[in-house]
């Protein structure tokens, strides 16, 4: 947990003082990596386990259109145009100095 918390991922606060005790919290960047984890959860759902051990559901709501839970996919959606996007349908553009598609160049 302290490197999470010095990486900025989780926020560290008391909840009790006798004896103190502490509580964690994520800050926006570890909310920004809520997309990570799911994939992660979904690989190790397909490919690690018979029995998912997590599942994530989409819980209606007053208002909502559904009184029911339903699953999640997790689905990549093109900034631009709105269309979702499979990984066939992925190009990569590396743009860190000294690398390429197939990894370092020469030099670098």
């Amino acid at each position: 947990m302290r490197a999470l918390e010095e990486a900025g991922v989780v926020e560290r606060r008391a909840y009790n003082e006798r004896p103190l005790r502490f509580e964690y919290h994520l800050t926006e960047a570890g909310r920004d990596l809520a997309p990570v984890m799911h994939a992660l959860l979904a690989w190790g759902d397909r490919w690690a386990v018979d029995t998912p051990p997590v599942v994530f559901r989409h819980r209606g709501g007053p208002g909502s259109e559904h009184d029911a839970e339903h699953g999640l996919d997790l689905t990549s959606t093109c900034r631009t145009c709105g269309e979702g996007v499979s990984s066939g349908g992925l190009t990569i553009d590396v743009r860190a100095p000294g690398w390429d598609r197939a990894g370092p160049t020469e030099g670098s």
